[in-house]
């Protein structure tokens, strides 16, 4: 059965803050709204037809306009299919914006590890940033530098709301019929082509700055995701990990 969907936001600056969603599957109209980069709360209510379900989830629109949200995302979806394209895309955008607010958020820094972290269950989305300075205070050494956990810096967490809402369909009670390990690994194959994009735009560097740089892609409280090292990094890289690798073994 496929749906009509509609994501509108409030912004500050030009972070989302707000978000308000509505779907209407048959005579089934969901809605959700809340702060970025949470769950909201949600409805669910039951329409005598398709019709009036249809009519309920117009007019939602229209109250989230009247009352200063944007129209960030209308479409159709079809239960069956998840749109790994348009996860890409909006995962590429919020990380070059993460990483130009972790820059102008800390100036004196020089911004040289770079990581997206997801979990286990392909829910979550969220930034992680590191500088030389922060590596060579660190008690943990080189340690520091393979473990985005421990790094200092989460600026932008909140650009990456609208591929969280992308997310949520596959977690919440909604009609979705998509193979959840094909869900995982496309997630997380999509998070990776997303950096691989804009490390080839240089956003991360080019020549002898791009290999003082790490470029990670992390499932927390999980095994690393096989080739994201040697996908994301140039050989010098993937060199010094191996050789921190190969201490560990020492």
């Amino acid at each position: 059965m496929h749906s009509n969907y509609s994501l509108f936001y409030t912004f500050d600056g030009d972070r989302p803050a707000r978000f308000r969603e509505a779907r209407v599957f048959g005579t089934t109209v969901w809605t959700a709204s809340g702060a970025a980069m949470t769950w909201g709360e949600e409805t669910r209510n039951d329409y005598a037809s398709e019709a009036e379900a249809h009519a309920v989830y117009l007019a939602h629109g229209r109250a989230a306009l009247a009352d200063g949200y944007a129209l960030a995302r209308s479409t159709v979806i079809d239960p069956a299919v998840f749109d790994f394209a348009l996860l890409q895309t909006l995962v590429a955008d919020a990380a070059r914006r993460a990483v130009e607010a972790a820059r102008r958020a800390h100036p004196g820094q020089h911004i040289d590890a770079f990581a997206l972290v997801s979990d286990d269950s392909a829910m979550t989305i969220g930034p992680m940033a590191n500088s030389r300075e922060a590596l060579a205070a660190s008690e943990y050494g080189e340690e520091m530098l393979w473990n985005p956990a421990e790094w200092a810096f989460e600026d932008g967490g909140a650009y990456f709301d609208s591929a969280y809402r992308l997310l949520l369909q596959a977690h919440r009670d909604l009609p979705f019929d998509v193979d959840f390990a094909a869900f995982r690994s496309g997630v997380f194959d999509a998070c990776i082509a997303a950096l691989a994009r804009l490390d080839a735009e240089g956003v991360f560097g080019t020549g002898a700055q791009r290999d003082e740089s790490v470029l990670l892609f992390e499932v927390s409280d999980s095994e690393a995701v096989e080739s994201a090292m040697a996908r994301l990094n140039p050989p010098a890289v993937v060199a010094r990990f191996e050789a921190w690798m190969a201490s560990w073994a020492d």
